[in-house]
């Protein structure tokens, strides 16, 4: 057998076994906490050596932010590229909002479970700014050309966050009606604003008034 199929078909079960420790540890957490995921935990459910779980991950931090990177692949977060074909801010903070209804739907299990353990925060750190720089880049390629407008990015963001989402989710709104509910509160508040930026761009300074002197 050549001794280049040998080091390839090596690091083909290397790549294997070490996707089986990540699962074994994302399915660990998402079932029973983080707390679960322990070394031999993990090792047993992946079917491999303690060892092994240590020698692919010394350390409990590289292997959480690979099940963070996991966990975000699962669910599929959507990506800039749904904004393809799209003129109008209108339409693209449309699309975002039902993109986004759709993704928290996706990743309804994993919010309750992260929100549950005040350990996870901590533990996913890394993933939570993952999520939250793609977050910043949808939000902010869907208001173009508002995007350098702080008080547009961040009322945006949390009209399409996750906290309202999940809130009106629990009080038995269906996931169309969110999505309905928030477009329905942001595309007025973004014409007027965007008229209002307009008037104050494009507002001619005129000459002063005088006022005449007192006598």
């Amino acid at each position: 057998m050549p001794r280049t199929y040998r080091l390839a078909r090596r690091a083909e079960q290397m790549s294997e076994t070490h996707g089986s420790i990540v699962r074994a540890a994302l399915e660990l957490i998402r079932t029973r906490g983080l707390r679960a995921a322990t070394v031999p935990a993990i090792a047993n459910a992946a079917d491999v050596a303690q060892a092994t779980v240590r020698n692919h991950f010394p350390d409990q931090a590289g292997l959480l932010d690979e099940v963070g990177a996991m966990i975000l692949d699962d669910l599929a977060v959507p990506d800039t590229d749904i904004f393809d074909g799209l003129a109008t801010t209108a339409e693209r903070v449309t699309r975002l909002a039902h993109e986004l209804v759709a993704f928290y739907g996706r990743g309804e299990d994993w919010w309750f479970v992260l929100t549950a353990d005040p350990s996870m925060g901590p533990a996913f750190e890394q993933t939570t700014r993952m999520y939250e720089a793609r977050f910043d880049e949808l939000v902010k390629e869907a208001i173009r050309p508002m995007d350098d407008d702080p008080l547009v990015v961040a009322m945006v963001g949390s009209v399409v966050g996750p906290p309202l989402h999940y809130a009106l989710i629990a009080k038995g709104f269906p996931p169309n009606v969110v999505a309905e509910t928030s477009v329905a509160m942001l595309l007025p508040w973004l014409e007027a604003r965007t008229t209002d930026a307009t008037r104050i761009h494009t507002r001619s300074p005129g000459r002063p008034k005088r006022v005449p002197a007192k006598r």
